[in-house]
């Protein structure tokens, strides 16, 4: 039985060079298949397309595809001249290892390479070798170029580290910053100063950092890194931060070297700091609760300066009982830390599990909001983008045209060269390489014109991408509850972009708006490929529409407090309005405040404060407006 092939035909431009043209290929590997005894089951031709990458050859992936179905059982892939096959080596080489994993050899007839040979597989060896060859002696040179210049103690490259200036590669003083990296070191040396006390000391001076001419106070991590840098004390450490994010990877020698640079502090000054470091490396380290992340941290902003918000907690000691109180946690903006110089006085916070309710409860309900499936419409169907994208088809169909005669008039010149002519080689490369450009140009456009018609489908029938966004949302309320809260805030990332708050609002509302952007795939593939969205769904809701959410709504025991002596000039403690919680079933929590004593009294809320709880709770919608008063009984 004969075993059977593939043959495949390439040329570069419409130019039928004597020799190389498509008829004079086909008919050469023909004969050779005949020759081999050989059935032929596929011919695949690319007429016109570069060499540089198989991207732009439908038909060559078209047979790979083909191979790796096993469509007709072949045994071998026939091409004239290996540069028919490929110019890219990597190309060549991938290429050639799925041939391999299929069990096809390559056989390039007029190069005399065949794969199902010895001295075919010593020459396709050796291809892969040259490749590889290169490819480390590029960065064996690139490694040299870094270990000569380390050597010499020279700036290997990188950020250039405060206080020093990089000047024909080298780094040099810079007086003023310098000084100021001097008074760090000096600071931090003396007992009782951490960096905190640092940093606060020195913007409480007046002292700033200059940022694109602008002057800005210190913060806590650039007085940090400082106090890390073994450049300060004339040292060069090479692969010192490589190794802190290698994870399990293999880790890479630290090259040490004395630098040429002037140092700002002396080796013993470094040292002493360098054990101060480590005695209290860790000391920041969550201790209770370490899996615990603030999930809208840096998308709250600020509504005074618009940075983001940080986390912020309060921990209290239980003075009747011992121990803590629970630990509260806020929001607050992170230009107000005194160890960021407070350049911003909005010192004012926000409970924590406050606004994570309350955002997730406007994202859970944004599918049953009118405004949410209008905007998305809108901006799915506009007919302006509509518009806009058929002008923009309009244009990529010229550019098409214009590069296509440009490609035939570049294959005429081709055909007129003169052969005998002393700058034949020099102009016919000049020419292939035009030509090999104009073919990447067509190539590029038609990419983006298949993508804008794809977009163009999906606005005429923006419904889908609205129903896909639904499907997100409710698969999150699903999914909510099993998350952690890493992945909780991987989410929330995906798809909001900043939350607005208000500074203070007279009915308790938090979130001012929130701005979204949905990504929009406009092919399934391209969701479970996890490629970047074809385009984001942006808008921005007003929340202040909405009304209080429920956790909003619910007040903090100050907040009751406050309430009712406005109302009713009464005073209530957080006792009395635990016990009404109690009894009308809402949520208390762990009791903190549980006396040790069996016998010990416990005062009992009387009934005209317990009227004035209820109205409280009312009022913040803790209780529903029609629950009546229960009789006087166990609270």
């Amino acid at each position: 039985m004969k075993k059977r092939c593939y043959i495949y035909t390439r040329v570069s431009t419409a130019a039928q060079v004597e020799g190389y043209s498509l008829e004079a290929q086909t008919e050469r590997l023909r004969e050779y298949a005949d020759y081999r005894e050989l059935e032929i089951a596929g011919e695949y031709c690319d007429a016109g397309k570069s060499g540089r990458s198989i991207k732009g050859r439908p038909a060559f992936q078209q047979m790979l595809d083909d191979i790796v179905c096993e469509k007709d059982g072949i045994s071998f892939v026939l091409v004239f001249k290996l540069s028919r096959f490929g110019r890219n080596a990597a190309d060549v080489l991938k290429s050639m290892q799925l041939l391999t994993d299929c069990e096809v050899d390559l056989v390039c007839v007029e190069d005399a390479i065949d794969s199902s040979t010895q001295g075919g597989r010593l020459t396709m060896a050796i291809l892969s070798a040259v490749a590889e060859i290169e490819k480390e002696n590029i960065t064996a040179q690139f490694l040299s170029g870094k270990m000569q210049k380390l050597s010499e103690g020279g700036w290997p490259g990188g950020p250039i580290p405060y206080g020093y200036r990089n000047i024909n590669k080298k780094l040099v003083v810079e007086p003023e910053e310098a000084e100021l990296v001097r008074m760090v070191f000096g600071l931090y040396g003396q007992e009782g100063m951490m960096v905190n006390s640092v940093v606060n000391y020195l913007n409480e001076h007046g002292y700033k950092k200059t940022v694109r001419n602008e002057q800005r106070a210190l913060t806590f991590d650039m007085v940090r890194t400082i106090l890390d840098n073994p450049v300060y004390c004339g040292k060069i450490f090479y692969n010192r931060r490589t190794n802190c994010k290698a994870g399990n990877q293999k880790k890479k020698d630290v090259i040490v070297v004395d630098g040429s640079h002037e140092p700002l502090v002396t080796p013993e000054q470094w040292h002493f700091v360098r054990m101060k470091r480590e005695r209290h490396k860790g000391r920041g380290k969550k201790t209770e609760e370490p899996e615990r992340i603030s999930l809208l941290s840096g998308l709250v902003k600020c509504p005074k300066c618009g940075s983001g918000m940080i986390a912020k907690k309060n921990k209290s000691i239980n003075h009747n009982h011992g121990g803590y109180y629970k630990t509260l946690y806020y929001y607050g903006c992170n230009s107000n830390r005194k160890c960021n110089g407070r350049v911003c006085d909005f010192s004012h916070t926000y409970n924590q599990e406050k606004v994570d309710g309350a955002v997730f409860e406007i994202v859970s309900g944004l599918t049953m909001l009118p405004v949410f499936r209008e905007r998305v419409l809108h901006y799915l169907e506009n007919t302006d983008v509509m518009d806009r994208l058929e002008t923009e088809l309009k244009k990529l169909r010229k550019t098409i045209r214009s590069e296509e005669m440009k490609k035939r008039k570049l294959g005429e010149d081709l055909d007129n060269l003169d052969f005998l002519d002393d700058d034949y080689d020099k102009d016919y490369e000049k020419l292939q390489g035009e030509i090999d450009r104009v073919y990447d140009h067509i190539e590029k456009a038609e990419a983006e014109m298949e993508r804008k018609m794809k977009k163009l489908s999906a606005a005429k029938q923006g419904i889908q991408a609205a129903d896909r966004i639904e499907r997100l949302l409710e698969h999150m309320g699903k999914l909510y509850g099993h998350m952690s809260c890493e992945e909780r805030r991987k989410m929330y990332r995906y798809f909001i972009e900043r939350i607005e708050v208000y500074p203070e609002h007279p009915d308790g509302k938090i979130i001012k708006s929130i701005a979204f952007r949905f990504p929009v795939f406009y092919g399934e593939e391209d969701v479970k490929e996890d490629k970047a969205p074809d385009e984001l769904v942006v808008f921005t809701l007003d929340c202040g529409e909405l009304g209080l959410t429920a956790s909003e709504a619910k007040a903090t025991y100050a907040q009751i407090r406050k309430y009712v002596s406005e109302k009713f000039g009464a005073k209530v403690s957080s006792l009395y309005i635990a016990q009404v919680k109690r009894k009308y079933g809402l949520d208390l929590g762990k009791n903190y405040n549980v006396s040790k004593k069996t016998d010990a009294r416990v005062p009992v809320c009387p009934k005209d404060k317990e009227g004035f709880i209820i109205d409280a709770l009312k009022h913040y919608k803790m209780l529903d407006a029609d629950v009546e008063m229960k009789e006087q009984g166990d609270l």
